[in-house]
């Protein structure tokens, strides 16, 4: 005689995919072959976090990807997150202009006031600017209530806007955090496109309460923070992973339709000195070869729209 009572069984999401209504179960294999603006199969697309760790951050409900190792005040930590934001994005400056890429500035927006030069550099070079969140101590979580949580996403867009001048249509959550609600307000403050759900490598469409957003796929597996800060694998393991990922991507792109390869960038690990060179051989060759363009993630969710691809 079973314990469980038949109703424990009923379970009005459970469907083909995943248990929720955000998107439509969809197969890579059932993609049909397309190709991006310009004849080119595969995109690439830099994404630079720009983040904001406040010295005092909560250690609830969950430490952050990148929060502070050591108690307040953790001045090892957070001087090594702030280099980034004065020193390595310089560098990151000069490797992405050498190569013609725009990234987007996934931006929390506590940094438009404080680092105003860093803002200034971005909109000079044409860099999409995507609303991050607030800062890396205000994460988006399920304890939050929906007011708490509109408020942070309001602030997120209207600082970033008003700072760089853009319309600010992509949001990346502070360390792919997000509540039940959070695409919903997102969409409501007017976004375009998300990217915090790692589970493809093409764009699709988000179900929200204000219509849909388009999702990006912008990789975790293969960031600089995940493979040289948190594995702590050599740069040369960093470069292989990469190159490894382009040679796969590209051969799909040539035999099955267009791809994405998602460089997620953090300027206070990859633009480290010792780091910097093989971000640089990389693009050299990324972009070198027939097919391949970089692109921002508002250009690619304009082009992904334009397919008209379910």
């Amino acid at each position: 005689m079973s314990l469980i009572p038949d109703s424990y069984f009923d379970y009005p999401l459970r469907k083909k995919g995943m248990d929720h209504d955000r998107y439509a179960a969809r197969y890579l294999r059932d993609v049909p072959a397309f190709q991006w603006q310009g004849g080119k199969t595969l995109l690439v697309w830099a994404t630079v976090h720009l983040e904001h760790f406040p010295m005092d951050m909560p250690a609830s409900p969950v430490k952050p990807i990148g929060g502070m190792d050591r108690p307040y005040p953790s001045v090892w930590d957070y001087s090594t997150r702030d280099y980034g934001n004065r020193v390595g994005i310089e560098r990151l400056f000069k490797v992405l202009d050498k190569h013609g890429v725009k990234a987007t500035a996934a931006m929390n927006s506590a940094l438009a006031p404080r680092y105003p030069y860093l803002m200034q550099e971005i909109v000079k070079r044409g860099w999409e600017v995507a609303a991050a969140g607030v800062d890396m101590g205000h994460l988006h979580h399920s304890q939050l209530t929906e007011e708490v949580e509109k408020a942070l996403v309001t602030e997120a867009f209207a600082t970033l806007r008003a700072a760089s001048g853009q319309a600010v249509t992509g949001w990346h959550s502070p360390s792919h955090s997000q509540s039940a609600l959070t695409p919903d307000l997102v969409a409501d403050a007017g976004a375009k496109y998300l990217c915090d759900w790692i589970n493809d490598d093409l764009p699709y469409a988000f179900h929200t309460r204000a219509g849909d957003l388009t999702h990006l796929p912008l990789s975790y597996d293969l960031s600089d923070h995940k493979i040289l800060g948190l594995q702590n694998m050599p740069i040369d393991d960093y470069e292989y992973q990469l190159d490894a990922a382009f040679d796969v991507l590209l051969d799909e792109s040539r035999l099955r339709g267009g791809r994405i390869l998602s460089l997620s960038l953090s300027p206070w690990i990859i633009a480290q000195p010792g780091r910097i060179d093989a971000l640089d051989r990389l693009l050299g060759r990324f972009l070198a070869a027939d097919g391949v363009a970089s692109a921002t993630g508002e250009e690619i969710r304009s082009q992904w729209d334009a397919l008209g691809i379910a």
